[in-house]
């Protein structure tokens, strides 16, 4: 971020942590309800989210508008996109749901992501290329959307797998007193199913768009971009599962929470040893 941005670092480190707060306070008001079914976070918790989702569109927009919404793999970015796109599936998924009982645990997540974002914001500055095509932007933020529903269909699995062998062992405890039911978990796991599905389809038709546009060839035989087109295969026949193999929602949950490993593995490997996700000849 060499530009005049930087000449005014305190504001820019004042608007990172108002944001953090902001979802610490979300965080707050979600836990508190889950907890202690507190009628004040009850009422002020999902406008809290509104806001906080918000706050940091507008603070992503102040990010990148000096330069021409340029997006790149700092930490950073990466962290603050992980934050918003977790918060924002989660909205769309409570909002169509009409649960809310996860949403202390999904946004713990995200919390903890922008805070990192916060903590990192100058430490890795330079850090990863820019992009400023409009088919690798919708690339790149369709790949964290894509990864962020991978994660919300991955915890949904394992709170479905705890709260069914809490009802098989007869140990109905506080989480069972305060999940949602499993049927609800159910629905709550192929929402976040579809919102991956949808975004892992965008991020292969933006890179090939973003590919076209640059001249750039993408290796097709590459292992990393195989993975990614297998997870979306995956991904895609958990939509009809039920009706293709007879599974029912407990090996579905094993293999959402396998696909979250894998993934996870995946981005693990690409920060250590690539700067970008698949290999690009030029």
């Amino acid at each position: 971020m060499n530009n005049a941005l930087l000449l005014n670092d305190a504001v820019l480190i004042g608007i990172s942590l108002t944001v953090s707060l902001l979802y610490i306070i979300s965080t707050g008001l979600y836990g508190a309800d889950f907890l202690n079914s507190n009628s004040f976070a009850k009422t002020y918790k999902q406008p809290a989210l509104i806001v906080t989702i918000v706050a940091h569109i507008a603070f992503i927009g102040f990010l990148t508008a000096p330069e021409g919404y340029i997006l790149s793999y700092s930490i950073s970015m990466l962290m603050s996109m992980v934050a918003l796109t977790l918060t924002v599936i989660y909205m769309f998924i409570e909002f169509s749901t009409k649960t809310d009982k996860t949403g202390f645990f999904i946004l713990s997540f995200a919390s903890g992501a922008e805070i990192l974002s916060s903590l990192t914001l100058f430490t890795f500055s330079g850090e990863g290329p820019a992009f400023s095509g409009l088919g690798i932007g919708i690339h790149l933020l369709a790949a964290i959307f894509g990864f962020s529903a991978i994660a919300i269909a991955g915890l949904y699995s394992f709170l479905y797998l705890l709260l069914f062998r809490q009802i098989k062992n007869n140990k109905f405890g506080f989480l069972f007193e305060n999940l949602p039911n499993l049927e609800v978990l159910e629905q709550l796991i192929k929402h976040a199913v579809a919102f991956g599905f949808l975004f892992l389809s965008i991020t292969l038709l933006a890179g090939v768009i973003g590919s076209i546009q640059t001249d750039e060839i993408i290796n097709l035989f590459d292992s990393r971009l195989i993975a990614l087109v297998v997870i979306w295969l995956f991904y895609g026949a958990s939509l009809f599962i039920k009706k293709l193999f007879g599974w029912d929602t407990i090996h579905m949950a094993y293999l959402l929470l396998a696909l979250f490993v894998l993934t996870t593995t995946l981005i693990v490997l690409m920060s250590i040893f690539s700067p970008t996700f698949h290999s690009i000849d030029f």
